[in-house]
């Protein structure tokens, strides 16, 4: 992502910072479009790398309250809400408030 900002910003950027242009900056503007397209590529591949490890995990004051790799599967949301509402004491009743947003 930082890479395609950098590519759409031009050289102000370095200007901005105070830095010289870097010579692979100057690699980038002439073949721009095959930056671009291998920034897509490779922010879907890191993406799927991160989904396909199925791990979703809910912490309050770095206490587990859920990890779907040790249940093998997600909550509902009203599951989920009432640990957070447990966690974090009676009074503080969550699901109204979610619910109604």
């Amino acid at each position: 992502m930082a890479l395609l900002l950098i590519m759409l910003t031009g050289t102000k950027l370095f200007d901005v910072f105070g830095v010289p242009v870097p010579e692979w900056y100057h690699g980038l503007q002439e073949n721009k479009m095959m930056a671009m397209v291998g920034c897509f590529f490779m922010g879907n591949m890191v993406e799927s790398s991160l989904l396909s490890s199925g791990a979703f995990e809910v912490s309050v004051n770095d206490e587990m309250l859920w990890s779907k790799m040790e249940t093998g599967y997600l909550p509902s949301l009203e599951h989920l809400i009432s640990l957070i509402d447990d966690k974090l004491g009676a009074g503080a009743n969550l699901l109204p408030q979610i619910l109604r947003v």
